[in-house]
């Protein structure tokens, strides 16, 4: 065969990539006896793993910060590591000129920070990821205790559900969004206006709300642990239902009261 003496000249600059460094390192520093198809499906996966947690500085404005948050669509369980836990890059805005302006205007600490709360969240969710109380605290360089306070009263002064893993993950114990989705279904709202009202998806709502009825139907004829057994439910799962059904059950019976 001919040789070409551009393609003997300039092909091995094609090997020069991370690609060609990672494979040799795999086969010189590790010992890997895979085969080289094998390295290199395993090389392609690590470096669409590394594009994939890099964002281009210039996206970054000021004010700003790159943070790994976890991947909303990310399955959660109790007992779950953070090491087995998929997370994306997000940017997030700590300073804008809004928050300026409040100093400049005399708000409180606090309010901006109930403002950079509420906007992280939110910036995060619209990237696909989601934060949690301790990310935030670490980002404003607060207590936990203290984010879970800007996050309640926030909450209940707007009427909003924010997106954070305590609610699209439903980790903890705060049942604030659950009560927040059964209050309005409650009330006759329609699922598409429940899920624009509390920024969960219209599948999430669903979910709430057959997890509260079927509970509903159980309560009364049957103690926490038989009703958790029965739908395959924890039971701490089933008390927050319970919870929710006798403080509107409650509310129910003030106004009933009140009215006759």
């Amino acid at each position: 065969m001919k040789s070409n003496p551009l393609s003997d000249t300039y092909e091995p600059q094609l090997q020069k990539s991370m690609k060609t460094v990672l494979c040799s390192r795999f086969i010189s520093e590790y010992g890997f006896l895979g085969g080289r198809e094998v390295i290199e499906l395993i090389v392609n996966d690590l470096i669409k793993i590394v594009g994939e947690h890099q964002l281009p500085l210039s996206r970054v404005k000021k004010g700003q910060i790159l943070w790994q948050a976890v991947a909303k669509d990310e399955t959660s369980s109790y007992g779950k590591s953070m090491s087995d836990t998929r997370t994306i890059p997000v940017i997030l805005t700590l300073v804008s000129d809004e928050e300026i302006n409040m100093r400049i205007n005399g708000s409180s600490i606090t309010q901006i920070r109930k403002n950079v709360t509420e906007r992280i969240m939110k910036e995060a969710d619209e990237q696909r990821g989601t934060l949690s109380q301790p990310d935030i605290a670490l980002l404003l360089a607060i207590s936990r205790a203290s984010v879970g306070k800007y996050i309640q009263d926030i909450q209940n002064e707007k009427g909003i559900s924010l997106p954070y893993r305590g609610t699209i993950h439903d980790l903890g114990r705060a049942i604030t969004h659950k009560k927040m989705i059964i209050g309005h279904f409650l009330r006759n709202v329609q699922t598409p206006d429940i899920s624009q009202i509390t920024g969960h998806t219209e599948e999430a709502c669903d979910r709430y709300i057959k997890a509260y009825k079927k509970v509903r139907t159980l309560y009364g004829s049957m103690n926490h642990n038989e009703i958790s057994r029965t739908l395959d439910m924890s039971e701490s799962l089933v008390k927050e239902y319970i919870t929710i059904h006798e403080e509107f059950n409650k509310k129910e019976e003030k106004i009933n009261d009140g009215s006759s």
